[in-house]
């Protein structure tokens, strides 16, 4: 009698539990998503990479120039999706430096 006095309530007892299980689900997906990065990572070319970085450069220059943008591709791999972010960034400060200059 005295051991089940000293258990928390069943709400307790249950919401521990499925907090217990949502923090294992999480943690795999976060260890699935670094592993499939550190993959794709690995297995994609320099010259793939510096290609996206190019085009995502291009779009970035394009978008600070108030010009046409092409449509932003959609990626499976992370890889190239950090090379074409990257390269973005880079252009849209690059645009927005020659857009002051010429203001």
């Amino acid at each position: 009698m005295k051991l089940k006095d000293n258990l928390p309530p069943f709400h307790t007892r249950f919401g521990l539990r499925l907090l217990q299980i949502l923090l294992i689900v999480f943690a795999l997906l976060l260890i699935k998503r670094c592993v499939a990065i550190y993959h794709d990572n690995k297995l994609t070319g320099e010259e793939i990479k510096l290609e996206y970085f190019e085009k995502g450069y291009a779009s970035g220059m394009n978008k600070a120039m108030n010009l046409p943008d092409e449509p932003v591709p959609q990626f499976k791999n992370y890889g190239l999706k950090k090379a074409y972010r990257d390269g973005y960034r880079q252009g849209w400060d690059m645009g927005r430096e020659k857009a002051k200059k010429v203001e």
